[in-house]
């Protein structure tokens, strides 16, 4: 899985577990992912948080020529980031095995 997938996963963990969080995330993306996961967004890129539910799906095509993120992170600071959300599982109902974060 390549550095930015790994992010998008990271975040995507995150906002299942942490409600504030999520709702942060879609209202002001930029500023959440800098602040909780301390991993600066290039002013450059365009982010867009949608939610989808159980009519709506969305199908995301990739830029062609790829993404600003596309492979910007370091494995050190990909690392850095996984580890430094202090994301508290306690209260949720998966246990160890099913929360790898």
């Amino acid at each position: 899985m390549n550095q930015k997938k790994q992010l998008e996963q990271l975040i995507i963990e995150k906002a299942m577990k942490d409600e504030l969080f999520r709702e942060q995330l879609k209202s002001d993306p930029k500023e959440t992912i800098e602040r909780e996961l301390g991993f600066k967004i290039p002013a450059s890129l365009n982010l867009t948080v949608l939610e989808e539910d159980p009519q709506t799906v969305f199908l995301v095509l990739p830029d062609r020529g790829g993404s600003l993120l596309a492979d910007e992170l370091t494995e050190a600071e990909l690392e850095g980031v996984a580890g430094g959300w202090g994301g508290d599982t306690e209260g949720s109902s998966c246990d160890d095995e099913s929360c790898p974060v």
